[in-house]
């Protein structure tokens, strides 16, 4: 045993001692050239690792014998030495000794990829020792760059997240800061806002209280709309009591016709009333346009059933009635029913000729095919004024108000504020969590490479490299994030007004029914008296008494065109045109003279009203054809039902521009908005509006309205009425192309501060308003005080955290540039902006402006929605 502890001993003596050089191999000279920085594998937050003493590896034994080989091996693994014990020496440089070829069984390793580098020009002149020299020198030199370029990441990487923090702080810091003012400036005006609203309720509620108390003395035995029990009283003792007459018709047109436009308006003026007060009004005018209908409809059953007596007899077989009524007017053409005559032979039969009917008191004429026998028929043709059937529809109502609509500005940024602050909580969350990620990992990777420093990690420390240029997902800015939000409900909420419709329905959201509702109904003439002896009167009477219609129903459907190569030949096409002629003449023609009353800008639409599914339909109309020049439309038609004339509602929209301005001739404002066809001019004085002007009018219609004063909800319903819709609703996006929907507690509130403001400045329409996205409203302004000190036009940008002048002008832009003026403070908007920035005179015209002139432009601003439409 003596003489194995002698060289184990003797073992140990030669690992401690320092082992002599020899060659080794490439892959040896590797390791050891691998030198470790202080910065090469640490981030900003981490610890840098501690230098570490290079201990060189004990050289290896030659191998001997088998037997003896693994004695020694036994013996060098159970001799363990701590790091201290080994003796430190500083790291000595090795030449690099090129080798022929590695050992079996030794691990092929990655070569270092090294560029091609430009050489020198005198590159051939070198011998191969000044080439070798050179490109060594050339291969420190890029390594050195690679490394400085690593350096110059990693510390950009540094400053890039400490800007970041920085930037997000100190915008947090201005939100706060600027949230501030807007607690001492905008939440005042906000309040001066509010209070002029009230004023003008409570000017209403007074005036409704005036009003009520009139009706009182009035003392007529009618009721008074804006109390709901008189007039469900009212409806109540009609049927019970009603005559049924055309006499009893025509009081009920006086009667209830004003009561329906009174409840109208309250309906509109959602703010004045509560919703159970609008939703009692509303339900209240449907049952009085209901009533009237039926009222129509027993009045032309009393007329038929007395032809002898109503009606004038134009000749033995056929006799009309006319009369014209308050918003109505009647007309009916019977056929006099003869004693029949005895049938001819089917070939000397005659054939049968179409019937043709005028009625030129509502400018309409028909033609009725060949198959309706008029031996014994009745043709009611009636117009009135207002449509009693559109508001039966499903498609009618706007299906939901707009969420937080009367919100206004101040508490609009303080909500939004809270979520802001609440999202950014959030993401410091996401980052802190992404960061302490890195952290342990980097640290995890640390410790791996202190254990075994020797070993090769070219993975982990790419991977430690990743680690320390690595960033969080993208986090978007919690502002511009809730706008995206606030976006994408918006167009949520138009979803939501959609409904669904049925193949050939019409859609009341897109169109409106225009110049009332033509009535044209096949009836069969009721059972007549026959006067007996001593004045005895026999009539037959049919239950229920209410008319009949004539079974006439034909669907006919327009052929497919032939499909693209098809030919034919002249024989097919003249029998096809042959066929569809057949088809046509089992349709009734119609041809009406269309009401100058209504502003015709393109073809309108012409549909028929299905009772049964209560909406209007195309399905029936054929052959449609429209005369711009004469206002005239033909069609035919296999039903006759009643007839509606729609058109477009928001055919002049998107709007070509607008000019709010005042008046010089008065102390009103004026109002211009230009549409896709027309241009309208409203003058506001006081609480009413007055329609000024009409250019480029298709006929006369609203002029019987210039220059009367109106409400703005009387001259909205007006102004529709004639086809002339300026008044786009929320959901009207839906059905403009080219609008720009705002946010709309920003929009509201630049409309009550251009109010304010409307005597004092002149506002324009942007063509950079469209661009401007749903967060920024763009449009331009000066000073109009003085006329003869007008200045020039500059750009207004509205947010809603604040406003701010633009650099450029209107024109001075290729593309949209939202550079705003420098030097100027922070204003939360618009109307803070002319306290600190207008005139002496601007401030003092828009202190004295009073709260009748305010919300009369107010509400105006509010229909038209320039802002969003143009």
């Amino acid at each position: 045993m003596a003489p194995k502890k002698e060289k184990g001993k003797k073992k140990k003596d030669e690992l401690m001692q320092e082992p002599e050089p020899e060659p080794v191999v490439e892959e040896e000279e590797q390791r050891e050239e691998i030198q470790f920085t202080d910065t090469s594998y640490t981030s900003a937050s981490f610890e840098e690792l501690p230098e570490l003493p290079v201990v060189e590896e004990p050289k290896k034994k030659k191998k001997k014998k088998k037997g003896e080989l693994e004695e020694e091996d036994v013996k060098v693994v159970e001799v363990q030495f701590s790091e201290e014990s080994l003796p430190i020496e500083p790291e000595q440089p090795k030449e690099e000794k090129p080798t022929k070829g590695k050992k079996k069984g030794k691990k092929k390793e990655e070569k270092e990829e090294i560029p091609e580098f430009e050489k020198p020009k005198n590159w051939k002149k070198m011998n191969k020792k000044e080439q070798d020299k050179w490109m060594a020198e050339r291969i420190e030199q890029w390594r050195a760059e690679v490394e400085a370029e690593k350096q110059a990441r990693l510390a950009g990487a540094k400053e890039k997240r400490a800007a970041l923090a920085r930037a997000r702080a100190e915008l947090m810091a201005q939100d706060l800061e600027e949230q501030d003012i807007r607690r001492d400036i905008l939440d005042k005006t906000c309040v001066l806002f509010e209070r002029f609203e009230k004023q003008k309720i409570a000017d209403d509620n007074k005036k409704q209280k005036e009003a009520e108390w009139q009706q009182y003395l009035r003392c007529d035995g009618l009721p008074d709309p804006r109390v709901v029990t008189q007039v469900a009283t009212y409806l109540h003792r009609y049927k019970e009591t009603a005559k049924y007459d055309v006499d009893e018709l025509e009081t009920k047109c006086v009667e209830i016709l004003p009561m329906i436009e009174m409840l109208e308006v309250f309906v509109a003026n959602a703010r004045q009333y509560t919703e159970q007060q609008v939703a009692n009004y509303n339900e209240i005018r449907l049952q009085l346009r209901e009533q009237l209908a039926t009222a129509i409809e027993f009045a032309s059953y009393f007329v038929l059933r007395d032809l002898q007596k109503n009606l004038q007899f134009d000749s033995v077989k056929i006799a009309h009635y006319n009369r014209t009524f308050q918003a109505l007017k009647l007309n009916i053409w019977v056929a006099i029913k003869l004693p029949t005559r005895k049938k001819k032979p089917p070939d000397q039969e005659p054939e049968p000729q179409p019937v043709d009917l005028a009625f030129p008191a509502i400018q309409v004429s028909v033609t009725l095919p060949k198959t309706i026998e008029g031996s014994n028929l009745s043709v009611r043709a009636s117009r009135s004024e207002i449509d009693l059937l559109s508001e039966r529809t499903r498609s009618f109502p706007l299906l939901h108000d707009l969420p937080n609509r009367y919100e206004d500005l101040f508490i609009f940024n303080v909500k939004e504020l809270e979520d802001v602050q609440k999202l950014k909580k959030e993401q410091d969350v996401i980052r802190n969590a992404f960061y302490k990620g890195i952290r342990e990992r980097t640290r995890e990777l640390e410790n791996m490479i202190k254990v075994n420093p020797f070993a090769k990690w070219d993975k982990e420390k790419d991977e430690l490299d990743q680690l320390q240029l690595a960033e969080p997902p993208p986090l978007p800015d919690p502002r511009t994030h809730l706008g995206v939000l606030n976006e994408k409900a918006f167009q949520k909420y138009l979803r939501s007004c959609m409904c669904r419709h049925r193949g050939g329905e019409v859609n009341m959201r897109k169109y409106r029914i225009c110049g009332g509702v033509l009535n044209m109904d096949l009836l069969v003439t009721p059972p007549q008296p026959k006067p007996l002896e001593y004045e005895v009167v026999l009539t037959t009477l049919i239950l229920p008494k209410e008319l009949k219609a004539l079974d006439y129903k034909v669907q006919y459907r327009t052929p497919p065109p032939p499909s693209p190569g098809t030919t034919r030949t002249p024989e097919e096409i003249e029998a096809e045109m042959k066929k569809i002629e057949t088809e046509y003449e089992k349709l009734a023609i119609v041809h009406i003279e269309l009401p100058q009353e209504i502003m015709w800008t393109e073809p309108p639409v012409v549909c028929q009203w299905q009772e049964q599914r209560r909406l209007w339909t195309t399905n029936y109309i054929n052959d449609y054809k429209y005369n711009e020049d004469k206002f005239t439309i033909q069609f035919r038609t296999g039903v006759l039902w009643p007839i509606g004339i729609g058109t477009l509602r928001y055919n002049n929209m998107p709007f070509q521009g607008w000019e709010l301005k005042p008046d010089p001739n008065s102390k009103g404002v004026l109002v211009v908005v230009t549409g896709v066809c027309v241009t309208v001019t409203w003058l506001c004085v006081g609480n009413k509006v007055k329609l000024k002007f009409i250019a480029n009018a298709t006929t006369n219609a609203l002029k019987e309205h210039f220059n009367k004063k109106y409400t703005v909800k009387r001259m909205v319903q007006i102004m529709r009425g004639a086809a002339v819709d300026l008044f786009p609703e929320f959901d009207g996006h839906t059905y403009v192309e080219g609008s720009c929907p705002k946010e709309w507690a920003m929009e509201r509130h630049l409309y009550h501060a251009m109010a304010f403001l409307s005597r004092s400045y002149n506002f324009q329409w942007s063509r950079w308003n469209v661009q401007g996205g749903w967060r920024n409203i763009i449009i331009q302004f000066r000073e109009a005080v003085d006329t003869k000190r007008e200045g020039k036009l500059m750009l207004l940008q509205v947010t809603p955290q604040r406003v701010l002048l633009l650099k450029n002008n209107e024109m001075s832009m290729n593309e949209l540039d939202m550079e705003p003026v420098a030097g100027l403070p922070f204003f939360p908007d618009l109307f803070t902006m002319n306290m600190s920035y207008g005139s002496v005179d601007a401030r003092r015209t828009t202190f004295g402006m009073h709260y009748k002139l305010v919300e009369t432009v107010f509400d105006l601003l509010q229909e038209c929605k320039l802002c969003s439409f143009s």
